[in-house]
């Protein structure tokens, strides 16, 4: 990968970051914190479903889309979930929204967490969608 910027900060000053202990985000624009979000991350219970810590970029936006998990052998799929807004980051996961996760923040995600992807309340995935683009950086620790 290239750098976006050289010296300290190598991200550059506008990011989306999520403190996967404290179940929120912060989205960073030339520097300055312009919005914030309680989250709910992957399921602590399964290993396969912890979000990954790590740094990434959005690969790509999608509004609405179908969130599918393994395909079994009869050929449906472990689950099929709609969402408006879809935006990738990594081995399939992303942010989106999550209309059925009745909240967020706090312990949610030990005991009704995601897939792995960043759970977000409708109306706040729907001003992170309209606001970043493919490549925006995405911490996650």
């Amino acid at each position: 990968m290239t750098a976006n910027a050289h010296g300290y900060n190598d991200i550059g000053n506008t990011y989306i970051e999520v403190d996967l202990s404290e179940q929120h985000m912060y989205f960073y624009q030339n520097g300055e914190d312009i919005f914030e979000s309680d989250i709910v991350s992957g399921d602590m219970r399964y290993s396969d479903r912890q979000t990954p810590a790590g740094i990434y970029t959005l690969y790509y936006k999608k509004s609405p889309d179908v969130l599918r998990g393994e395909k079994k052998p009869d050929g449906t799929y472990e689950y099929e979930t709609q969402v408006t807004y879809w935006m990738p980051f990594v081995y399939g996961q992303g942010l989106h929204d999550a209309s059925w996760q009745t909240s967020f923040g706090g312990d949610t995600y030990k005991t009704k967490g995601s897939h792995g992807c960043i759970n977000l309340p409708p109306d706040q995935a729907k001003i992170i969608y309209e606001t970043i683009d493919k490549g925006y950086p995405i911490l996650l620790y």
